[in-house]
């Protein structure tokens, strides 16, 4: 296991640091001049101008501006905000707990869901609640959350008036207005998630249940409940913990969406106006931070494939 976990680590650390370059040579070829773009009147002044580039090291070569910003950023020093001139990482702080808060919530609905609905349809194959369920997790992956989102927003937010069609309460300071305010988007961001994951779920259970150790547990008068739980939900779940890792990084990548959709001041929100905005020190480290929780997600899924099948982990 020392090896595996070695190995795993190296490939996350190396993949991190491609994605890293990747990020700092496209966030520059966006058109439009940041400098320009950052909104800041009184750059009229060449000088002055230069001066700016020269204190966000625009006016050095590429490479060497990677050096410096790799050095800055493992250092803490992310830079500040071209526009606001706040520091990004006071920036990234203040605006993590929003984004935690609909992460989880959409986790919630994505297992809570998922796994129901997959073990049922496993269970009652072939009949009208195999094929309304089956249904129902393909409406719920075909539709993308955008559309679902003004959809709930008209229906519950405009007409109904039963959630804030946008906008976002702590819940330190209204629990029930905070969980009023994330249910519609963390039930979005995890239906699509969800439907992904209860086909997997179905799919992988109908294998594992059609195999020889099964029908001997049932010949042994197992009960269903425990035929699953100690004989098919282990090995069902080779295949579906990659989905689960796949769908974290799809909720991840879709709270850009539907933190701006519903006007939420979590890091999506925060990386959709450094877009607009042309701010690149933001910019990059959002994408740098969704990039390292996504491999962060990958290598866990790895582990678990380690600890689930020894096959994996073992070293020729």
């Amino acid at each position: 296991m020392g090896k595996y976990l070695i190995k795993r680590i190296a490939y996350a650390l190396l993949l991190l640091f491609l994605v890293s370059i990747l990020i700092f040579i496209l966030v520059r070829l966006l058109p439009g001049d940041p400098v320009s773009n950052a909104g800041l009147s009184y750059f009229s002044n060449p000088k002055a101008m230069a001066e700016f580039r020269a204190l966000y090291n625009l006016d050095k070569p590429i490479a060497t501006q990677y050096v410096f910003w790799l050095i800055d950023f493992f250092s803490g020093n992310w830079g500040k905000s071209l526009g606001s001139g706040e520091p990004v990482m006071s920036m990234f702080l203040r605006r993590l707990p929003v984004t935690i808060e609909l992460f989880l919530g959409a986790t919630f609905w994505t297992f809570l869901i998922g796994f129901p609905v997959g073990i049922i349809g496993a269970l009652r194959r072939n009949t009208k609640w195999d094929a309304f369920l089956t249904t129902t997790s393909i409406i719920g992956v075909s539709f993308p959350p955008f559309w679902e989102g003004i959809v709930f927003i008209y229906l519950f937010g405009v007409i109904f008036k039963i959630f804030p069609p946008s906008g976002f309460v702590a819940f330190f300071e209204s629990p029930w207005e905070n969980l009023l305010s994330i249910f519609m988007p963390t039930f979005i961001m995890g239906t699509s998630s969800a439907g992904l994951l209860a086909r997997w779920v179905r799919s992988s259970l109908l294998e594992v249940l059609g195999q020889d150790f099964i029908r001997t547990a049932r010949a042994k008068g197992a009960s269903v409940q425990r035929m699953i739980r100690k004989h098919a939900f282990k090995p069902a779940m080779l295949p579906v913990t990659t989905v689960i890792g796949l769908s974290w990084a799809e909720i991840t990548a879709g709270a850009f969406i539907i933190e701006f959709m519903f006007a939420i001041p979590g890091l999506g929100r925060m990386g959709v106006d450094a877009v607009f905005a042309r701010d690149f020190p933001v910019l990059q480290v959002i994408l740098v931070i969704v990039a390292l929780n996504i491999i962060v997600m990958n290598f866990l899924v790895d582990l678990v494939y380690g600890l689930l099948d020894p096959r994996i982990r073992v070293e020729k």
